[in-house]
């Protein structure tokens, strides 16, 4: 059985290397979400969430700099 599409948009593959540590914190972290809701939340989907605040923060970060001058 194929795996559920979770992305609607296109997408890129992109092999990550981290450190164990923060891997085993991310697990843990999408065991315990996932025992409170109704859908699978992988570590993948905390990395991609994580992405998106960041990138977020940056384009609000370049808003205010840009608005300064």
């Amino acid at each position: 059985m194929p795996r559920p599409t979770k992305i609607l948009e296109p997408t890129k593959m992109y092999n990550l290397m981290m450190k164990q540590e923060q891997y085993d914190k991310l697990a843990a972290l999408s065991e315990k979400m996932q025992r409170q809701s109704l859908e699978q939340i992988a570590v993948a989907d905390l990395i991609r969430d994580a992405i998106d605040v960041y990138l977020a923060a940056l384009e609000e970060s370049d808003e205010s700099e840009n608005t300064e001058t």
